[in-house]
């Protein structure tokens, strides 16, 4: 009789394996035949864990976002951010996987692309909350839009590796990927913007402000 252990152990197994077979095929070609051939089980046990391929890929999903809103929380310390630097720095392949996944889920146009999407909104809106009550975030008018642009320029780095390495004189290996050289050169860079800010005044976010004010202003002036 199989124990429960070597049933956790088993389907982490399984799900490790998907994670990495379908960021690397897309969800639509990975086979479940195929994802048990990585994973070293035959189909039946991948259907015995997770019911269908489709349960297989929410469970690979719950995982991946599991594992961003940790390190989401992670870097609202500084202790922590430190950590997660440099456990990525000297260990970049053991989220290779993850980054790859998370890439094709976000260019997969289907439901479960766009759940992902608005997932990893929540998880930011609720740090941004979380840091706003904690005083290390300064107060927003918007959070949830906020938490939109944050998550969007987060995610981009992402989707854009290639051009981002290409640009920044990366090796050809790393073109694809968010790899050690390519974030030893975004961190600081990022961290400053967030810190310090963009602009020396308000001069821009109040012309901003006063032309969104006009538009909306005329836009009743001339509502029927």
């Amino acid at each position: 009789m199989r124990s429960i252990a070597e049933d956790l152990t088993t389907r982490a197994r399984i799900r490790d394996a998907a994670i990495g077979l379908f960021g690397r095929e897309g969800f639509a070609r990975a086979t479940v035949r195929a994802v048990a051939t990585a994973a070293g089980v035959s189909p039946g046990l991948v259907i015995h864990h997770f019911g269908s391929k489709a349960g297989l890929r929410e469970a690979c999903d719950h995982h991946v976002l599991s594992r961003t809103a940790t390190q989401g929380r992670e870097k609202t310390d500084p202790g922590s951010t430190r950590q997660l630097i440099q456990d990525y720095m000297n260990h970049p392949e053991q989220y290779a996987d993850e980054i790859t996944y998370i890439r094709r889920t976000l260019s997969d146009e289907s439901a479960a692309g766009d759940a992902f999407f608005d997932a990893v909104v929540k998880q930011t809106e609720d740090i941004i909350r979380a840091g706003m009550e904690a005083g290390t975030i300064r107060e927003f008018g918007d959070v949830r839009s906020t938490a939109v642009v944050i998550a969007s320029n987060s995610l981009s780095i992402l989707m854009l590796g290639r051009h981002l390495s290409r640009t920044l004189g990366g090796s050809a290996a790393e073109s694809q990927e968010i790899g050690p050289d390519l974030l030893r050169q975004l961190t600081l860079p990022a961290l400053e913007i967030y810190t310090h800010g963009f602009y020396t005044g308000t001069q821009f976010l109040d012309a901003a402000r006063e032309a969104l004010e006009h538009s909306t202003n005329t836009g009743k002036e001339h509502a029927p």
